[in-house]
């Protein structure tokens, strides 16, 4: 009866109804898949160029001794990819009449490129060397850079380039640095930082050889990171007599973590929204179709067609538009959205944004989308077969 139906039917109100659908499921998965997308990539600039997987602080003095040892000994363990050490530093940069309050961070520039990916995303001159002295690597969002669409421009440096001078105030004093790079990664928490390095470090403080006030830690893809946590642990008891507190990447999120809440929120409503919608085609389109052959269907139920089998094939129907639309559609999301998208990506403040394809939400939202077309094909249907015949016969 089902397909009987569907063969005689008006191929316009098919391809009409299937359209639809195809728009409700792509709308289904593109605006969650774009916002995951941007979550995703909000956790990897965090991660790569922030927080790293793992920061480990002593637990009880102000900076972690034997630093290189205990990084060296950190790389040994399975499951870690790379680990640096740094030191943290409040400062106070200075350019003429301008000034930026900044965290200040030493780092050994080939250590720290092996966990972070600073160098990458250098805008102006030359990224740090081991051996460099009276160098400085500035973020652009304390350099300004003369880019006035910076969010953080008019409380930056605003004209320093490349090959500038700054004098940066730290609590040993002050000195004159040549800025020999600015780099912008495009994630605010990351361009407020600057970098000098261990060698400029160990000539200005001397006694704070091999200490680190953090210690950062890469993971492999897939490894256990409470595994590689406990086992950091236990070398920093055992090996150098001192307790060690951890921070993950997903602590370092802060206040973008509640971003990233409202962005599952947005998600749930996009897609409670497009059900809506995706019901209310599949009823109208049933509706209207019981409403023109009403008297048909009490004439199949006086000839013994039971009311179950009418309401089944309509159920059926709606079951197949939804099919042809899931299918159109998955299809057409990615071998079309999803490369043009590619192509022009969406631009976020923090960088551009690829659809994150994912085949269990693929998956999940066909049966949910098969659902609701059940659900809205049946509830009329059912409705239309408890009329009684002769009034369904002599409808008008």
């Amino acid at each position: 009866m089902a397909l009987k139906s569907l063969a005689r039917g008006d191929v316009r109100v098919l391809l009409l109804t299937v359209s639809m659908l195809i728009l409700v499921y792509i709308n289904l998965v593109f605006t969650p898949s774009l916002l995951v997308g941007a979550v995703e990539k909000v956790n990897e600039k965090t991660r790569n160029t922030l927080s790293a997987d793992i920061a480990i602080h002593s637990d009880n003095f102000p900076v972690i001794v034997k630093a290189e040892e205990m990084v060296a000994a950190i790389d040994q363990i399975d499951g870690v990819a790379a680990a640096c050490a740094r030191t943290s530093l409040g400062s106070e940069i200075h350019h003429g009449d301008d000034r930026v309050t900044a965290a200040l961070y030493v780092i050994d520039p080939d250590q720290d490129s092996r966990v972070f990916e600073i160098s990458q995303y250098l805008i102006e001159g030359k990224y740090l060397e081991p051996g460099d002295r009276n160098k400085v690597l500035l973020g652009a969002q304390i350099a300004g850079a003369d880019r006035t669409d910076l969010e953080l421009y008019s409380s930056s440096l605003m004209t320093v380039h490349a090959g500038d001078n700054v004098t940066i105030y730290t609590a040993n004093g002050s000195m004159e640095f040549e800025v020999k790079g600015i780099f912008y990664t495009e994630f605010a928490q990351s361009d407020i930082r600057a970098y000098i390095t261990q060698t400029q470090y160990n000539t200005m403080i001397p006694a704070m050889q091999d200490t680190a006030t953090s210690i950062y830690v890469k993971l492999n893809r897939g490894a256990d990171r409470d595994s590689v946590i406990n086992t950091t642990q236990q070398l920093g008891l055992v090996f150098f007599r001192q307790p060690l507190k951890f921070q993950t990447w997903e602590d370092a999120l802060g206040v973008l973590k509640s971003m990233t809440k409202s962005f599952d929120q947005i998600i749930v409503i996009l897609r409670t929204t497009a059900l809506i919608v995706a019901a209310i085609t599949i009823f109208i389109v049933t509706y209207v179709d019981l409403v023109n052959k009403r008297r048909q269907i009490g004439i199949e139920r006086a000839i013994g067609i039971t009311s179950a089998s009418i309401v089944a094939s309509y159920v059926i129907r709606a079951v197949i538009y939804a099919a042809f639309g899931i299918l159109a559609a998955a299809l057409i999301f990615r071998y079309v959205v999803v490369p043009i998208e590619a192509e022009h990506p969406f631009h976020f403040p923090f960088g551009d944004v690829m659809l994150a394809v994912d085949v269990s939400t693929l998956v999940s939202s066909a049966f949910i989308l098969c659902g609701v077309a059940v659900v809205s094909a049946f509830i009329p249907a059912y409705q239309t077969v408890r009329t009684k015949i002769i009034d369904a016969i002599w409808s008008t």
